[in-house]
């Protein structure tokens, strides 16, 4: 026994003594949990340790209401979980991410921080639990496994909220580039094989819907995450609380945390179904696959700057000095927050295969690989927002466009024959970029010295806008003399 002035307290249980260090608020099973689980080197993920703490209080709560612990007690579980969810005590999460039984260890946690923290509220000291105890008041009418599913739910919830922003950010920021980028011709490519001619702006266009669809399907499918089996307790019976607690548990805990929360259409398949889950992470799957294909994209368009594409210039965040051409190209840019982008893409991909094995690794009532699931999930988006920001700040932001060299692309291409073809018919236009070609000419000053088009409908010929949207057919070569 020992207050937060002493070095350490000495807790024991049926398994023996345990020295917990000074100013800890969690107790003798957590240490346990220490001791024995400890893999991954990670603590819980804030969020999941936030959203516990609010199945905690929205329980005491309830239970207060309905007169199954004292008021008193209720109000001095309610006052310390208010306190972490301010950002007190935050240091007290203490286990390891990844622990068997359903999530266990995180209830312990939460549970014997709450309860001595209430206790100390009430009089009492840290590991004495004379006035709340961690099991038979703060877990009271829960067990591991609703409350850790139902905890998970929340925290991946409460993530989307702040996560959905670096989303919504990055979607407007490329749709601003393909303002920025919309009179800007250059060949559309297929198979990488030079095409009709297409905008760069259109181009950056499509990476801000493919965004803009990825962050709807996320929100659509976090949608089943809004279900919560909380009461359902061990095997979804309810076994241990009441029917009036079923009811009125999910209010509470939805003003708590502010989210609109329902209850499970099922209890018993929320407690051994992780469907809902692995439909949330595949949405985060699908939005790292089109991410991938844009870093690679910007990689390609980049390339050069002389045998490459180079159609536009990324910012150059890093140099590599050269060995072997010190001056020639003493420094030369190199693009590491695309392939940042794309490994931590990789990474939510197999991140997201995880919880596909964890989800169908479930035995009957119950599934135990719960904290592979929410570890997984909140990972992929704790990564995702952080390379997301940093790639729309020091890159996204900062790329511009090499015009001079998307003109001669598309004046060297194909895509500039298919533009004339809307006029002059296939043959013709083919005929009329050879020998401009040949004679060293711009394509449009031997249209006009030659006449065979006049200056304003070449203007509109080459007007960006008619030759990259629909409604040009190309003419038929027998109808050109």
């Amino acid at each position: 026994m020992a207050t937060r002035k002493t070095q350490s307290r000495v807790e024991q249980d049926h398994l023996g003594e345990m020295t917990i260090p000074a100013g800890a608020f969690w107790g003798v099973s957590t240490a346990r949990c220490l001791e024995y689980f400890g893999a991954s080197g990670q603590r819980v993920h804030p969020k999941l340790f936030e959203a516990m703490v609010h199945v905690k209080k929205a329980c005491a709560t309830t239970n207060g209401e309905l007169g199954i612990i004292d008021e008193s007690l209720s109000t001095a579980i309610v006052t310390a979980c208010n306190e972490i969810l301010q950002g007190e005590l935050g240091d007290q999460s203490a286990v390891d991410s990844l622990c068997g039984g359903s999530g266990i260890a995180l209830n312990i946690n939460a549970s014997e921080v709450v309860a001595n923290r209430a206790g100390e509220i009430l009089g009492g000291q840290p590991g004495i639990h004379d006035r709340i105890h961690p099991e038979r008041h703060v877990n009271l009418s829960q067990a591991p496994g609703d409350a850790y599913i139902t905890a998970s739910r929340i925290a991946i919830l409460l993530y989307l909220s702040q996560f959905k922003t670096c989303l919504l950010d990055l979607e407007r920021l490329l749709r601003r580039k393909s303002l920025e980028f919309e009179r800007i011709v250059k060949p559309g490519r297929t198979y990488l094989r030079d095409s009709v001619p297409v905008t760069l702006g259109q181009e950056f266009n499509a990476y801000g819907s493919a965004v803009e669809k990825s962050l709807r399907r996320i929100q659509e499918s976090a949608e089943g995450l809004k279900e919560i089996n909380l009461g359902g307790t061990f095997v979804g019976t309810g076994y241990n609380a009441t029917t009036d607690f079923q009811r009125r548990i999910v209010d509470i805990l939805s003003s708590s945390t502010g989210l609109e929360l329902k209850a499970a259409d099922d209890y018993f398949r929320l407690g051994s179904s992780m469907g809902d889950f692995v439909e949330f992470s595949s949405s985060l799957k699908e939005l790292a696959v089109d991410l991938i294909k844009v870093a690679n994209d910007l990689r390609l368009l980049s390339s050069g700057p002389a045998t490459g594409f180079a159609e536009i210039v990324l910012p150059e965040v890093l140099t590599a000095p050269s060995d072997l051409l010190p001056d020639l190209m003493s420094e030369a840019p190199i693009p590491p927050l695309t392939e940042d982008l794309a490994m931590i893409c990789f990474q939510v991909l197999g991140n997201d295969h995880v919880v596909t094995l964890a989800a169908q690794s479930g035995q009957l009532e119950t599934n135990s690989m719960t904290p592979l699931i929410s570890h997984n999930i909140l990972s992929s988006m704790a990564i995702l927002e952080k390379g997301i920001l940093s790639f729309s700040t020091h890159c996204l932001a900062r790329v511009t466009a090499n015009s001079p060299r998307c003109r001669e692309a598309f004046e060297r291409s194909g895509a500039l024959v298919a533009a004339l073809s809307t006029e002059l018919g296939y043959q013709k236009a083919s005929e009329v970029v050879s020998r401009a070609s040949a004679s060293g000419q711009d394509v449009k000053d031997f249209l006009l010295e030659t006449k065979l088009i006049t200056e304003s409908e070449l203007d509109r010929l080459f007007h960006h806008r008619f030759m990259t949207t629909p409604g040009r057919m190309r003419a038929s070569d027998d109808s050109i003399k």
